[in-house]
């Protein structure tokens, strides 16, 4: 009721045509306590992980507020539109718009939507992840990362400057909050997506993100991807299976892991292929993944598997518990000890339909030669820590987590 009467107000200080669409104001709020220790590296400091100590750090999971809505158009025709923002409340907090934000069209032929989008295989990782929301229980901790290679959500860029010093130029160096995800599990910026009806629980997706950075002449510069995505969700089955490939052209200037320098075209590759079956008051998920570069140099790829499961305690409280394992990476051959290991453990307890109290417990395993695939200046896997100082070989993060999550 309260979320109709703010959304009558804004409508009605806004134009007559604003007041025809039907908006509804949605978010979640969600905060958690960390005790973050990474220990490893051989370098004798506190916690290992070349010196960086055990903290504490207040983390925001996700939060974010949203606006959407529908105009009927008539003749099963609609406009949809949503902008979500992020909302960080957590030190150097602020709103974003990195978030899903785009406006387009629905009807019988399915939907179409431009703008700011999760893509068929981030959807699909999150739908079997057994989280409620994101924090460092979460599978992103090894999909997609290639040992450790795609770990901050955008391709690396290095401008060598002198011919020895690389100079990071979209990469966020400090904090401890960062987001470390793999390019596959970011939002698509600059995209437009088709999604078709549903078929008796069988549905496509499409989505392509524009190549809006192009550049030709001395120091070209070309980014475009795609992500196709095909579920099966009817009752208690669900299956998926996406496929999503990012292509690049940049100016030779760039050091691209674990290939080396990349001065001509170059590919990234993602399959994944997962389900889930839901008993009522228990979940069983599975998802396979393996992700594959390209360039002039060669190529490498590495296969990602997970298993994951809840459990019902109580009619308010619920068991979560997941497992992930990263192969070694091949890379014209495999270069062992390249992988990861990742496991969480967790408890939520709804308190209302809308507030949750949520306990994790983390722990990822970077094998003994993650350098060999990710190189000296990345972190290798992780799940939020993102500092310069982790340089991935034999690091092992752990971390609690006690979070309340409130949904509006």
């Amino acid at each position: 009721m309260q979320k109709k009467l703010i959304a009558l107000a804004i409508a009605g200080l806004s134009s007559a045509a604003f007041a025809q669409s039907n908006v509804t104001i949605y978010g979640v709020a969600d905060a958690s306590f960390d005790y973050i220790k990474v220990t490893g590296n051989g370098d004798g400091g506190e916690g290992g992980g070349s010196g960086n100590p055990k903290f504490n750090r207040i983390s925001t999971n996700g939060s974010f507020i949203g606006f959407r809505g529908t105009e009927n158009l008539g003749n099963g025709l609609s406009a949809i539109f949503q902008f979500e923002s992020d909302a960080k409340f957590d030190q150097g907090g602020s709103l974003g718009t990195s978030r899903d934000s785009f406006v387009g069209l629905s009807g019988n032929f399915g939907k179409v939507v431009l703008g700011t989008l999760t893509a068929p295989t981030r959807a699909l990782a999150t739908r079997l992840d057994v989280n409620a929301g994101e924090g460092i229980s979460s599978n992103t901790a090894v999909l997609g990362k290639l040992g450790g290679s795609l770990a901050r959500g955008n391709l690396f860029k290095a401008e060598v400057t002198d011919g020895s010093d690389a100079v990071w130029t979209n990469e966020n160096w400090n904090g401890r909050s960062n987001d470390t995800t793999s390019v596959f599990d970011s939002r698509h910026k600059n995209s437009i997506a088709y999604v078709s009806p549903s078929f008796s629980g069988l549905q496509a997706s499409a989505t392509y993100m524009a190549n809006e950075n192009k550049k030709e002449g001395t120091d070209p510069i070309n980014t475009s991807a795609y992500d196709l995505g095909l579920n099966y969700d009817n009752g208690p089955v669900f299956v998926g299976l996406t496929y999503a490939e990012v292509k690049v052209r940049n100016d030779g200037n760039e050091w691209f892991y674990p290939l080396g320098w990349v001065g001509a075209d170059s590919k990234l590759k993602e399959m994944r292929l997962g389900g889930m079956y839901d008993f009522g008051n228990a979940t069983v998920r599975a998802i396979y993944a393996r992700t594959k570069a390209q360039d002039a140099a060669g190529e490498a790829k590495q296969n990602v598997w997970g298993l994951g499961g809840t459990y019902n305690v109580t009619a308010n409280g619920k068991i979560t518990a997941q497992y992930y394992k990263a192969a070694d990476v091949d890379s014209n051959g495999s270069i062992d000890n390249t992988g990861a290991k990742f496991y969480s453990l967790g408890y939520e307890h709804s308190l209302s339909k809308r507030t949750m109290l949520k306990a994790n417990y983390a722990y990822l395993k970077n094998d003994s030669n993650v350098s060999a695939a990710s190189g000296a200046y990345n972190t290798g896997y992780d799940f939020g820590y993102n500092s310069s100082g982790f340089s991935g070989d034999n690091v092992k993060v752990s971390g609690f987590q006690f979070a309340v999550r409130h949904a509006f």
